[in-house]
């Protein structure tokens, strides 16, 4: 290689190989100068965007300002106030450490920032247009920061190009917000977009700031949870296994305080709820994380979303534990979302009811029905307006069942209302947890079969099971192995009436899939078990006695998780009777 080939970069363009890296969208520009003005310990953060950001960026702090020098040079790379040391660096418990965020905004946009240090008479402006020279001057006194981003990417036509509309953008700055304002209650956050106020959060309580954000139906269907591990606190609101969600985007992570997206992290979350929820569905959490700072790297993305544990089973232990005690409480508790659900689905039958040549006979009436006073439309508020969660410290109380409806669900009378049963789905539980019961204990009930079965497993499970014959045992499965063949002699006593090869076999295939360690049983339950429980529980369309109703609403009652079944849907819908009040229009 010739000589002069390697050089130095210039400032500029190394400042915009690091935008590359720091700002990808406008949402990391907010974050970026959202983080900056907690660590100067602002109480008030006021956020302004123009056109999703692309446009114009504002954001405004009443925290601890700068003096002309150390505003100078927060524009220059490598520029920090957090790391002084090597071991700083080991234990960074900030957020704006990296001194690349704001010369790497400044070098892809037109920069402006007007800051004041407390008590001084005079204030700083500095300006950088598209990573130009800094210039500054004096300004006006203020309190705390104020930089504006304006023009985002005016010189990085090919970042602009792969920028999403703006709705999609101001989505991202709208999640981002959010989910800062969730990690500091204690501060008070404002959003303007386009001139209008999108969110307006007073300082207060973290219960106050999830109500406002993550919405009062959540706070209504999720239980606070905190425990200590190993020196690791794990603390945060947990949803309900009914109330799950089709997507990971409602896991939420703050480590430290920093908004996070780890991998590691939202496994351990799915994780506790993998005994009360189906494998294609999330939970909703908002889980804080607070640890020694020395044992977590948090400068392993540049945008500093993701993070590194000294020891990640510690951590996933952690989470994993404080998941199952939030639902060990729930255990009973159904969402209200079924609820709501049932009420708009009895108000919208009722327009067509009224309407109908059909009375509605009430008891004791003249069968004319109930009709609506002309010109005063019926209202019937749903169910989430008072949410009335049931408590998870009062007993069960499913009352005595009425009827069994087109033989697939029970209508119990309940001392406040009624209940609504699915058997199948309670049932499904029922066998579930029976069966993880019998193995936690060791003790699965075994069904020696008078005449063996024969099963001839493909080439890849007959390997398997003459390397892991024994592991079968302890889910109450007997065989005696030949070269290519495998003779079931025993089964789970509860699943008796199931055929002896399906049983073997999906239990094989499970333990391959997962494991076939005792360590590794909890995700063989939720494999095999969740569905063999299914197929061997009371089907939807059998007849079931008023004495057999009763003992399925007993047994419901002391069943732990019994308000979802093994695929997380709902085993039961509770109305007041002030529900049903509101729903006739009895009650306002």
């Amino acid at each position: 290689m010739a000589e002069g080939v390697i050089h130095l970069l210039s400032p500029q363009i190394a400042n915009q190989i690091a935008a590359g890296e720091v700002v990808e969208r406008p949402a990391s520009v907010v974050k970026e100068l959202i983080e900056n003005s907690l660590d100067a310990d602002a109480s008030r953060i006021v956020v302004d965007i123009e056109q999703a950001g692309k446009r114009r960026i504002v954001v405004e702090d009443d925290g601890s300002g700068m003096g002309p020098a150390d505003a100078c040079l927060a524009l220059q790379r490598h520029a920090t106030s957090k790391i002084t040391s090597l071991d700083d660096l080991r234990r960074i418990a900030s957020h704006g450490f990296r001194g690349e965020a704001l010369p790497s905004i400044a070098s892809v946009s037109r920069f402006r920032l007007m800051t004041c240090l407390a008590g001084a008479k005079e204030g700083t402006e500095v300006r950088v247009d598209g990573g130009g020279e800094v210039e500054s001057r004096p300004a006006p006194p203020r309190k705390g920061t104020r930089i504006e981003v304006l023009d985002l990417f005016l010189n990085t036509p090919a970042r602009l190009h792969f920028m999403r509309t703006d709705r999609t953008e101001e989505a991202a700055v709208v999640e981002m917000f959010k989910a800062l304002a969730l990690a500091y209650p204690a501060v008070a956050f404002r959003l303007n977009c386009d001139g209008r106020t999108r969110l307006d959060l007073p300082a207060g309580s973290a219960h106050a700031r999830i109500t406002a954000l993550m919405g009062e139906e959540f706070s209504a269907n999720s239980m606070e949870q905190g425990i200590e591990h190993e020196g690791v606190h794990v603390s945060g609101h947990f949803g309900l296994p009914t109330f799950h969600h089709r997507d990971a985007g409602r896991m939420l992570f703050l480590v430290n305080g920093r908004v996070v997206r780890d991998r590691q992290l939202m496994a351990a979350l799915r994780a506790g709820y993998q005994d009360v929820m189906f494998h294609d569905r999330y939970p909703v959490a908002l889980v804080r994380i607070e640890m020694d700072a020395k044992d977590v790297d948090v400068n392993v993305h540049p945008a500093k979303r993701e993070v590194r544990f000294s020891q990640p089973q510690t951590i996933r232990a952690s989470v994993v534990a404080c998941a199952r005690a939030a639902i060990s409480g729930t255990g009973a508790q159904v969402s209200t979302v079924p609820a709501t659900q049932a009420m708009q689905s009895f108000a919208r039958s009722l327009p067509q009811a009224a309407s109908s040549n059909h009375s509605l006979p009430f008891r004791g009436s003249t069968g004319q029905g109930y009709p609506q006073a002309a010109g005063r439309p019926a209202r019937v508020p749903l169910a989430a307006e008072t949410p009335r969660p049931y408590a998870a410290e009062v007993p069960l109380d499913l009352g005595q069942p009425l009827a069994q409806i087109h033989r697939g669900y029970i209508l119990a009378q309940t001392p406040d209302g009624i209940v609504i049963v699915d058997q199948h789905a309670a049932h499904e539980r029922i066998t579930y947890e029976r069966l993880k019961a019998q193995l936690a204990a060791g003790d699965v009930k075994v069904q020696r079969l008078l005449t063996p079965v024969a099963w001839r497993p493909g080439e890849r499970e007959m390997a398997w099971l003459h390397d892991h014959a024994d592991a079968l045992q302890a889910y109450g499965i007997e065989l005696h192995l030949a070269d290519d063949t495998a003779r079931i002699t025993g089964i789970p006593a509860m699943l008796r009436d199931e055929s002896p090869i399906g049983i073997a076999s999906e239990l094989v295939a499970a333990c391959m899939l997962t494991g076939a360690q005792a360590g590794e049983r909890g995700r063989v339950l939720e494999r095999w078990l969740g569905n063999r429980a299914c197929k061997g529980s009371v089907k939807a369309g059998r007849l079931l006695k008023s004495e057999e109703q009763a003992a399925l609403l007993r047994t419901m009652e002391h069943t732990p998780n019994i308000a979802q079944c093994n695929h997380g849907r709902p085993t039961y819908v509770r109305l007041s009777l002030a529900d049903l009040d509101r729903l006739f229009g009895r009650r306002e």
